[in-house]
C-alpha cells in the first residue's frame, strides 16, 4: 500500500515537471495565453510586485475591462515612445528666474533610447539655478494653465515625454493638473525687486496678471526676383508678450511717468511717449517696451515705476 502511494506521488511529480517544461517551452515560443508563465520565469519578484502595484493604481480610475494596451496608455498619460517626442521643441521659462529664456526639450529629456525617461520639476528648477521660489504656473499649447505652490511640489512631480513635447504629471496632485503640451513655465520668487507706485512686486507676479501682445518694429520689405524681375513686398514685425503699463500703475491717467533702472538712472516720459507701453521680460531682464520708439530707446533693467498726475 505504502509503495503504491510512493509510486503514485513519483508519477505525479514527473507529470508535473513535464507539464511545467511544456508550459515553459510554449511561453518561450511566444504563445500569448502563457505569457504570465514567461514573466514569472524572466522577471524578479520585486519587479512583478511593482508592476502589480502600478496596475492596482490604474484600477482606481479605470475598470478592468477598460484597461488598454501599453501604447494607448502611454499616449493618454504622456509616456510615448521617445522617438516620437519633438526634441527640437522648446519650453519658455520666465518670471523670477536668473536665466529666463527658451529651453530645448532635448536638454530637458535628452535620453531618447532609455525607458521611463523623466525629470523631476525640482531637478529642472535646480538645473536652471532657480532658488527660493514660491509657485510655478505652467501653460500648455491649448491655453490650459496649472498653478502649483512650491509647498505642494514633491519629488513625484515630473516632466515626461509627450507627443506635444512635455507633460507635467504628479501622482500626489489631482489628475486635472497633469498638463499636456507644456510650452511655458512662469516662476514666482520670494523676492520683490520691482516697485510700481509704492507696491512691491516682481516680474513673475506681473506676468501672471493682465497681458498684452505688443507689435513692434513693423517694417516694409521687398525683393526683386532674379527670375521674372518682379518686385514683391511684405511686412515684418515682432510681437512681445507682457503686462500693459496702464493696468499696473495706480494712476492710469498719468501725465508723467518716472522710471528708474537698476543702475539708478531716472527716465521721465510723458503720457504720449508711454502710450501703449508694456513691461516685458526680454534679453534676460525686465524691459519697459515703448512701441512708439525704437528698440534702442526702450528702458531696460526696470526696478521702479512712478506715475504722476
Amino acid at each position: 500500500m505504502f509503495k503504491r502511494l510512493i509510486a503514485s506521488l513519483v508519477t505525479a511529480l514527473v507529470l508535473f515537471v513535464i507539464l511545467v517544461a511544456i508550459l515553459v517551452a510554449a511561453a518561450e515560443a511566444g504563445v500569448k495565453p502563457l505569457s504570465p508563465v514567461r514573466q514569472a520565469i524572466h522577471y524578479p519578484w520585486s519587479l512583478q510586485a511593482a508592476e502589480a502595484d502600478t496596475r492596482s493604481q490604474c484600477l482606481k480610475c479605470h475598470k478592468p475591462e477598460d484597461l488598454h494596451t501599453c501604447s494607448k496608455c502611454h499616449d493618454a498619460h504622456g509616456g510615448i515612445e521617445m522617438s516620437e517626442v519633438p526634441f527640437d521643441g522648446v519650453v519658455w521659462l520666465l518670471g523670477d528666474v536668473p536665466k529666463p529664456g527658451y529651453i530645448d526639450v532635448n536638454d530637458i529629456l535628452p535620453y531618447r533610447d532609455q525607458p521611463d525617461t523623466f525629470v523631476t520639476l525640482l531637478d529642472l528648477m535646480a538645473k536652471q539655478e532657480v532658488e527660493d521660489w514660491e509657485a510655478i504656473t505652467m501653460a500648455s499649447l491649448d491655453g490650459s494653465i496649472v498653478t502649483v505652490d512650491r509647498a505642494n511640489i514633491t519629488e513625484e512631480a515630473v516632466l515626461v515625454p509627450h507627443k506635444d513635447g512635455l507633460r507635467f504629471a504628479a501622482p500626489n496632485l489631482h489628475i486635472s493638473t497633469w498638463l499636456k503640451g507644456v510650452m511655458r513655465m512662469t516662476v514666482v520668487g520670494k523676492e520683490t525687486p520691482l516697485t510700481i507706485d509704492g507696491q512691491a512686486t516682481s516680474i513673475g507676479r506681473i506676468l501672471l496678471g493682465p497681458s498684452v501682445a505688443v507689435t513692434v518694429e513693423e517694417t516694409d520689405v521687398m525683393l526683386k526676383s532674379e527670375e521674372d524681375g518682379q518686385i514683391r513686398k511684405a511686412k515684418t514685425a515682432s510681437r512681445l508678450d507682457g503686462a500693459p503699463l496702464a493696468a499696473l500703475v495706480a494712476n492710469p491717467g498719468f501725465q508723467r511717468l518716472v522710471v528708474r533702472d537698476k543702475a539708478g538712472r531716472e527716465h521721465t516720459l510723458t503720457a504720449a511717449e508711454a502710450a501703449g507701453a508694456a513691461l516685458v521680460q526680454t534679453w534676460g531682464t525686465t524691459v519697459l517696451v515703448l512701441p512708439s520708439r525704437g528698440r534702442g530707446l526702450w528702458i531696460q533693467d526696470v526696478v521702479q515705476i512712478t506715475s504722476q498726475q
